[in-house]
């Protein structure tokens, strides 16, 4: 006969697990939805599509529940070690099938069916467990779905801020897996005369321990391995960061950056593009004292500004730590931007650029660099917008002059001239140019100011790339380039330049 005391404890164990079981679908459903992100691009759309099949797997697990009508502990500890299993390998069979196959979208689809269906079925089963040691529906519902909306709480706050740096997009769901696989164990431990097949259960706990917890402990191993197969050359350097997946590879002398899978730069040419990001406005402005950079972590930005020796001050407003931190310490990035953040002029703010430039008091610039990722999701599109392009007109001296870099004008025409209107739209008078980088193909920026730049530099330069005898050059656009075709300005509440971001790019990937 079970004693008070011993439902208690019974009841205890299956709150706690509720809770747990919470934290981990939660886990699942972000990592699901940042993985599709970071391979596919369009966080509005993978987000929708993750929540909305997540959503409808949770009905088919609550309808399946129904058929359930007996042998519930057996039911539940199944359902947790399956879930410990689908869960704990679900990054890793993404990266694979996208890497490896053509049927990423296929398998992404049905693992989060079945990851779903599996969810779904958990609180019911254990509601009706609860309510069996209980005898009371009312209050077992209640504890039962307050818990369950807590431990999505702890799992919602703990992914970015916790598993996700320490574990990155592989190891964190591998962490919950293994947290699934310990409520079946808690479980077969606490009810162990009560089921049926529990030594099967047991040898199933035990090689899902072993499957998925080989995938936690050689997590980087096994991100080396991945990461591998979506690049061309050896991956040397990877870090997922609470904002971004950093990846360096490197071939020979070829070194490339890339962040959320994007190439930022090619050592083989990136001279090309920083000089053309800089040079073009800092040679229109016979003086430059103080210098705002919104992105640039690389420092590779700073290293064509310091050979302007008369800046007294240089701001860098980079939102990753981690970014800026790989461009003072790995010894390939030091030597490309020479060192740059030992310039004592410089000051580094880990800031939103966005909420930098609303409100900061730093200012005015004589010059803002603007070199910032490209806009292929809704939280980078507000850094290519009217009022973004506004709250700079502020921070800006009244002859100073702001270079951004705006994509591509060939393979991406629409995003292009949607960001040059954004600029006019707030304000600015705005001249297009571009360059051909060989690793990025033909690229484009638009150079700022509150009345007419100067048509021509106003002092010298010679770089590897930007001279200043050539300059009109880059700013007589071919037919092909300048044929603006009709684009509306990038808005706070329309960002429509992530749907011409991937509509440009989606027939060139």
């Amino acid at each position: 006969m079970t004693t008070p005391a011993r439902q208690k404890f019974e009841l205890a164990v299956l709150t706690a697990s509720v809770g747990a079981a919470a934290t981990c679908a939660i886990v699942y459903q972000l990592a699901i939805g940042t993985v599709s992100t970071y391979l596919a691009g369009n966080s509005t759309f993978q987000y929708s599509l993750t929540i909305g099949l997540f959503m409808s797997a949770y009905g088919i697990g609550s309808f399946a529940s129904t058929r359930v009508e007996n042998r519930l502990l057996d039911w539940f500890i199944w359902t947790e070690v399956l879930l410990g299993f689908l869960g704990g390998i679900s990054s890793l069979t993404l990266f694979l099938l996208y890497g490896g196959t053509e049927y990423f979208e296929v398998g992404r689809i049905g693992l989060i069916l079945g990851i779903g269906s599996l969810i779904g079925l958990e609180i019911p089963l254990l509601i009706r467990l609860s309510e069996a040691s209980r005898n009371n529906l009312r209050v077992s519902v209640g504890a039962m779905m307050g818990f369950d909306y807590i431990g999505a709480l702890v799992g919602g706050l703990a992914f970015p801020f916790v598993l996700l740096p320490l574990w990155g997009l592989l190891g964190a769901p591998a962490w919950m897996g293994l947290l699934n696989v310990a409520i079946a164990a808690a479980g077969l431990f606490v009810f162990w005369r009560q089921i049926h097949s529990r030594r099967v259960l047991a040898g199933a706990c035990f090689l899902t321990v072993a499957v998925v917890g080989l995938a936690a402990l050689q997590t980087q191993k096994i991100e080396q391995i991945v990461e591998s197969n979506l690049y061309e050359d050896p991956v040397v350097y990877l870090e997922q960061t609470p904002y971004q997946r950093m990846v360096m590879t490197r071939k020979a002398n070829d070194t490339r950056l890339y962040l959320d899978g994007s190439l930022q730069f090619s050592s083989a040419d990136e001279y090309r593009y920083h000089e053309m990001l800089v040079h073009p406005a800092a040679t229109r402005l016979s003086k430059i004292s103080k210098v705002l950079v919104l992105g640039g972590g690389d420092g590779l930005a700073l290293r064509e500004l310091a050979k302007y020796p008369g800046i007294q001050q240089v701001v860098l407003v980079d939102l990753d730590p981690a970014m800026v931190r790989l461009g003072q310490t790995d010894p390939i990035l030091r030597e490309l931007n020479a060192d740059a953040f030992a310039n004592p002029a410089l000051t580094v703010i880990h800031d939103d650029a966005f909420e930098f430039v609303e409100n900061t008091r730093m200012g005015p610039f004589d010059l803002v660099i603007i070199d910032l990722p490209d806009p292929h999701h809704e939280s980078l599109a507000k850094l290519y917008s009217v009022t973004f392009y506004q709250a700079l007109l502020h921070i800006v001296t009244e002859d100073g002059l702001v270079a951004a870099q705006l994509g591509s004008p060939f393979f991406a025409n629409r995003t292009y001239w949607s960001s040059i209107s954004s600029l006019e739209a707030a304000g600015w008078q705005v001249r297009p140019y571009y360059v051909e980088v060989p690793s990025f193909g033909i690229w484009g920026f638009g150079l700022a100011s509150r009345k007419e730049s100067p048509e021509v530099p106003v002092r010298s330069f010679v770089g590897r790339y930007y001279e200043t005898e050539f300059d009109s050059n880059n700013f007589r656009f071919p037919a092909d380039l300048k044929a603006r075709q009709p684009v509306q300005p990038n808005t706070l509440v329309r960002p429509v330049i992530v749907s011409y971001f991937r509509d440009d790019w989606r027939g060139w990937n």
